[in-house]
């Protein structure tokens, strides 16, 4: 088994270690959840707008105008991620990744295209070879992984990655999605700015606990620009969709500005963090955590 797909492996475990109360709290805003199965759960948090429960492990987000819909990221892969889509829409389907971490991009091989930032493709696809695949199937065997009628029994795609930048615009039919680059957690995770709603669908860049820790995570410095950013803009969204746990309001931002200015001028008190990805440190401010590597500020 090659590095890759240790990683890769190592990561699934972890992520079905994390208590499900974690990720799943707070997400119920207008209706209740609707079981797709044993393993994907979905409620409408708002008109036209569900979250798609990865078992507890991540936040998937289906968006849907006049015209079209939009998928924002598509989880593990370890289910047929498309059938429960389908139960939502019958629109031409559109597929967009924050970042090209497993946890996000790792149903890539059941869709023809994926929209993506450039710098986080070959992550993206480096985790949808068929020896990852397998590796993710092994380990949910040996936990409690998808019933025999939940696997995605499709032919895969070599899935098509379309690069996207800063300013593109998504349009629906009657609700257009803006693309911001917001480097930090990986060099191309993005958030998508739904600009009618006023929502922002923030990847893993929002988080009430954000790594900055990984290999290929950006400086803390350039992270706050990310923020600073996003906070400069925090009149054009209410609330804050991301990747693991539930909504936030628009001033969570804020207090990830504070917790990383406080980390860069050492007013913040620094406790060593541990994981399965390496060890690090984290400071907290409000409502904010973020993980760190103290040689990469």
């Amino acid at each position: 088994m090659n590095k890759t797909v240790q990683r890769f492996s190592c990561f699934l475990i972890a992520l079905f270690a994390i208590p499900f109360f974690e990720f799943g709290a707070a997400a119920a805003i207008s209706s209740p959840s609707q079981n797709a199965g044993s393993w994907f759960n979905f409620r409408e948090l708002y008109p036209k707008t569900w979250v798609i429960d990865d078992h507890g492990s991540d936040n998937m987000y289906l968006i849907e105008g006049t015209d079209s819909a939009m998928l924002i990221d598509n989880g593990l892969g370890t289910a047929d991620l498309t059938a429960v889509v389908k139960k939502l829409t019958s629109k031409p389907l559109m597929v967009v990744i924050t970042h090209g971490h497993p946890d996000h991009a790792g149903s890539d091989y059941q869709f023809e295209k994926v929209y993506i930032h450039p710098a986080d493709s070959a992550a993206a696809r480096q985790y949808n070879l068929p020896e990852a695949r397998n590796a993710s199937a092994k380990n949910m065997q040996q936990g409690a992984g998808p019933g025999e009628n939940e696997l995605y029994k499709g032919k895969p795609f070599n899935t098509r990655m379309i690069a996207v930048r800063e300013g593109r615009i998504f349009d629906l039919g009657g609700r257009k999605i803006q693309v911001i680059e917001a480097p930090g957690h990986t060099p191309g995770e993005i958030c998508l700015l739904d600009t009618g709603n006023k929502y922002l669908f923030a990847g893993d860049n929002s988080n009430t606990l954000v790594w900055l820790f990984l290999p290929n995570s950006r400086p803390l410095h350039e992270y706050l620009k990310t923020l600073e950013k996003l906070a400069a803009r925090s009149t054009e969204y209410t609330t804050i969709f991301p990747g693991h746990g539930g909504p936030l309001p628009a001033d969570f931002i804020n207090d990830q500005v504070a917790c990383v200015k406080g980390i860069l001028n050492n007013t913040l008190e620094r406790k060593p963090y541990k994981s399965f990805a390496g060890d690090a440190v984290v400071s907290v401010y409000g409502r904010a955590s973020v993980t760190f590597n103290p040689d990469n500020l």
